[in-house]
């Protein structure tokens, strides 16, 4: 069990490049599958500010907030590598900045790759849930709560 008593809300960054590209990465978090980029949102910080924050730390990267594309909660996720409860708050941006330098602390390599093309990516389905709804076109249920 982590240090973590609580639910720890977390934003993750679908980052898009100017030519419809997503930023797709690999950390040690979630081994062996690919992840978006993102964070713990700090006391007193937006979403959109830790969307910025977390983007500039991991990967020098710059973005453009668009809005909040997804809300899911993720209970002991399989596959994260510590016991966890997370509220993830997917939003999208737009990368105003596409060279990429990784800080090899959180994030171990990247790629760009269309939406579309990433669904055949090895990736937690909390990932997925939201890739799939970005793709679809469908955010009408952006709420996804955890079954028991």
């Amino acid at each position: 069990m982590s240090d973590w008593n609580y639910p720890e809300a977390i934003v993750g960054v679908f980052a898009i490049n100017r030519k419809g590209e997503l930023l797709m990465v690999t950390t040690h978090k979630w081994p062996k599958m690919y992840a978006i980029p993102g964070g713990h949102i700090e006391l007193g910080e937006s979403v959109a500010d830790t969307a910025r924050r977390e983007m500039k730390e991991e990967l020098n990267m710059r973005i453009s907030f668009d809005r909040v594309i997804n809300v899911q909660e993720a209970i002991f996720p399989k596959g994260f590598y510590r016991k966890a409860h997370f509220l993830f708050v997917d939003v999208l941006c737009r990368a105003l900045t596409e060279k990429v330098k990784i800080d090899n602390r959180e994030i171990q390599s990247y790629r760009w790759i269309k939406p579309k093309a990433a669904l055949k990516l090895r990736m937690n389905k909390y990932t997925r849930t939201a890739l799939r709804q970005l793709v679809d076109g469908n955010q009408k249920r952006w709420y996804h709560a955890e079954a028991k």
